[in-house]
């Protein structure tokens, strides 16, 4: 017969398992802001992940907005555009 000290580290070492798959899972989905505490002219304004190695970056240069994705490749510019400019469609 299994001792119960057995049975109690099998349970433990389960929810342990679980716990660390479930953070794992909650933070590899949020991205959070980069907030860089310096005052130069580029500022990184927002980062989403896709997947583990992709993802968007939206950057402000110079009052300019430029938009990248990046993956295993490298980055690569999507959309340029001023703050003057209401581009919401």
């Amino acid at each position: 017969m299994i001792e119960p000290y057995l049975i109690k580290l099998a349970v433990v070492f389960l929810i342990i398992v679980i716990f660390l798959g479930v953070l794992y899972f909650v933070f590899g989905r949020l991205s959070f802001p980069i907030k860089t505490g310096r005052s130069g002219l580029i500022k990184i304004k927002e980062v989403k992940f896709l997947s583990r190695n992709r993802g968007f970056v939206l950057i402000e240069v110079k009052g300019s907005k430029i938009l990248l994705s990046f993956d295993e490749a490298g980055f690569r510019k999507l959309k340029e555009w001023d703050d003057e400019k209401d581009d919401s469609s």
